[in-house]
């Protein structure tokens, strides 16, 4: 499939899920801008890709609510990194749970908020950057997403790319 092709809905969220895990949403909220920015399964048009814009110099808190699918998770943690042609740039690694139980119609998701990051700012960082988060159970990958963020100029209205 080349870069150019536009994917059904179902091929957009089979990009979020595995036998293991399923990401439902991933929630940004900058401090400063009332707006929270969303991107969910439940989005009425799911754009192509990931893509959070963001005003350089802002601290946001980022949410993620997923659901485990299969069996147990021990020691899930969460690893994102931000790359700048190709570098690591920025990444954070966080502990999501001690162990994450399978989720079903009385638990449907789990939810966790990190601690809130700062995005750098100036002439030479404003753009945009590929990033990939990865959960691990018991130290061992098992599901990874790609995504964008695009920092912009102080003053701009956070906002979901599209």
């Amino acid at each position: 499939m080349s870069k150019n092709t536009i994917k059904s809905r179902d091929e957009l969220l089979d990009m979020f899920r595995n036998e293991l895990i399923e990401l439902i949403a991933m929630t940004i909220q900058c401090e400063g801008h009332p707006e929270v920015l969303e991107y969910s399964q439940e989005m009425e048009n799911i754009p192509q890709k990931l893509f959070f814009i963001l005003p350089e110099y802002s601290t946001y808190t980022l949410t993620i609510k997923y659901r485990v699918t299969a069996k147990p998770l021990v020691k899930l943690t969460y690893y994102q990194v931000v790359k700048k042609g190709g570098i690591p740039f920025k990444s954070r690694k966080e502990e999501i749970a001690n162990t994450a139980v399978t989720n079903d119609d009385t638990n449907p998701h789990h939810t966790v908020t990190f601690p809130p990051d700062d995005i750098p700012g100036g002439t030479f960082i404003r753009g945009t950057y590929p990033a990939v988060s990865t959960f691990y159970a018991e130290g061992k990958p098992i599901f990874s997403t790609e995504w964008a963020i695009k920092v912009v100029k102080r003053g701009t209205q956070p906002s979901i790319g599209y």
